[in-house]
């Protein structure tokens, strides 16, 4: 988990290193009047930006796809100035890239902006846990609720109000997570993602069990970059992990569910809507994903 952020932090904004008491941004902001932004969420371990390729070219299709102007390829150089500016080897790194905010004269409730205007790219880096600490697996309790976030998984939008939503949900549930379960135009309830990492379960299958992780394009979900490691570790180990669409119901009855992300690592969901998840704690390939991910952070990934 990323820790809260100490009153002296230095954070960017547009290219320089201020202190957060110091840092403007224009209230009629796109970002802040319509949300109109992508972000990325980074991880540092002894001062290394994990997946850093996977990070720009992700911010680079959001960029595009939104039509915010802005050179993704300076994400690097953004985080190496963060961790250095606030003495962090350990640390998540927030970015954020919105529109902009429009000039005098210029109309704010426009849904599309009156011309070019210079976007507002704004980052952060706060402490979080060093690598060594993953000895042991963590763990959270979730329930099952709804996907009604946009359709478009593949942009890392700024207006997340969808997970918010789901996370105080969870929160009024005595939890600490939701997975969201989408439904399909033909009815079909298919599990997504929990409200900020990437799902995997370890399902019955005919020969005994199955490990799965939904697609890109069935739910839909986010591209995430901790998942594209994962995934690409686990397979120079041997270990088998099925890309395809996980219905609901192979969700309630998986032997081991697990949440994968930036912050989250591997995470255990021990118990889902109020019943234990296998053993109601985590289980053997849960322990060896992290197991596998750590290395391959260790490795260079």
């Amino acid at each position: 988990m990323a820790r809260a952020l100490p009153s002296c932090v230095k954070i960017y904004l547009n290219g320089e290193i201020v202190s957060r008491g110091e840092a403007r941004i224009d209230p009629f902001d796109r970002g802040f009047v319509f949300g109109d932004g992508v972000y990325e969420g980074l991880r540092a371990f002894d001062g290394r930006v994990v997946g850093l390729s996977g990070h720009v070219a992700r911010l680079a299709s959001g960029l595009a796809a939104t039509g915010i102007p802005w050179d993704a390829s300076l994400l690097g150089g953004v985080c190496e100035r963060l961790l250095e500016a606030n003495s962090l080897r350990d640390a998540f790194i927030y970015m954020q890239c919105t529109r902009g905010a429009p000039g005098p004269g210029e109309p704010v409730r426009s849904r599309v902006a009156a011309g070019p205007i210079r976007p507002t790219i704004f980052a952060y880096a706060t402490p979080t846990p060093g690598l060594n600490t993953y000895a042991a697996t963590p763990t959270k309790r979730a329930i099952t609720t709804p996907d009604t976030r946009w359709l478009r998984g593949l942009i890392k939008s700024i207006s997340l109000m969808g997970s918010v939503l789901a996370a105080y949900e969870a929160e009024a549930a005595g939890c600490d997570d939701a997975i969201l379960i989408r439904t399909m135009p033909g009815g079909e309830k298919l599990a997504a993602e929990g409200t900020s990492a990437n799902l995997i379960a370890v399902v019955p299958a005919p020969d005994g069990t199955q490990i799965v992780t939904p697609p890109l394009d069935g739910a839909p979900i986010l591209a995430g970059v901790t998942r594209d490691i994962l995934l690409a570790a686990a397979a120079r180990r041997g270990v088998e992990i099925a890309v395809r669409n996980l219905p609901e119901h192979e969700l309630l009855a998986a032997r081991e569910i697990m949440l994968c992300g930036t912050l989250t690592m591997v995470t255990a969901i021990t118990h889902l809507n109020g019943k234990p998840v296998g053993e109601g704690a985590p289980g053997p390939e849960t322990n060896r994903l992290l197991r596998v991910l750590v290395e391959a952070i260790g490795q260079g990934a």
